[in-house]
């Protein structure tokens, strides 16, 4: 494995904390049982892909708690006012702990395939950055060589929108940064992604714990 740090963005699955989007549709309870299995497959396809992430994990629930879920990793947690300023200085921290570079994802990509996070991980190598498009105008994924992270794509940004990616885009090759362009992706934040998920039967074998969730809650 190169010397490249793989956060992963993780929150406790709190009714009404976590995917509250969805929950809105069909019970913050279910939404939180959803977020939990999402995280747990996703950790589990990126560990048998050789991949052993860092937690950084939302700190208003204490560490012992994410521990218990999730058992021994390496966790730290996320700082900052707003999604940008998190971001950027869980990207920080990581360089500051000796790596070359560092890539930055979400938790709730129950099927997303470890190969991307590994073409991230070769793409960051050579390129000072990669990013991962989401199919809503934002992003999944994005990484920086230690001498390229720049602080002006997490400033100021309005988040949660669909001009983000785009937004991102400009704003690197302002600073002539050339990031390399991952395939395209979705987070689960509406019953359409829930149903996309449980549409593609190669989801059976990719994140299991999700698809068997989501089948039970689908016929009840």
């Amino acid at each position: 494995m190169t010397n490249c740090a793989i956060i992963v963005f993780v929150k406790f699955p709190i009714a009404g904390k976590v995917k509250t989007r969805i929950g809105n549709d069909i019970g913050f309870e279910t939404a939180a049982e959803l977020y939990t299995v999402f995280v747990e497959d996703m950790l589990d396809n990126l560990n048998n892909a050789g991949i052993n992430p860092i937690i950084a994990y939302d700190p208003h629930q204490a560490e012992d708690d994410y521990c218990a879920w999730l058992g021994a990793r390496r966790y730290m947690p996320q700082q900052g006012e707003d999604l940008g300023e998190r971001m950027l200085n869980a990207l920080r921290a990581t360089f500051r702990l000796g790596f070359k570079t560092a890539i930055l994802t979400g938790s709730d990509l129950p099927d997303l395939d470890p190969v991307v996070v590994h073409q991230a991980i070769q793409s960051i190598q050579k390129s000072p950055a990669c990013i991962g498009p989401a199919k809503d105008g934002g992003y999944y994924l994005i990484g920086f060589q230690k001498g390229t992270l720049t602080d002006s794509v997490f400033k100021d940004m309005e988040w949660s929108t669909d001009a983000v990616f785009d937004e991102t885009i400009s704003r690197l090759k302002k600073r002539k940064i050339e990031p390399v362009i991952l395939r395209e992706h979705q987070d689960m934040d509406t019953l359409a992604d829930l149903k996309r998920l449980t549409a593609n039967p190669a989801n059976v074998l990719l994140c299991p714990k999700s698809m068997a969730l989501l089948n039970t809650f689908m016929q009840s």
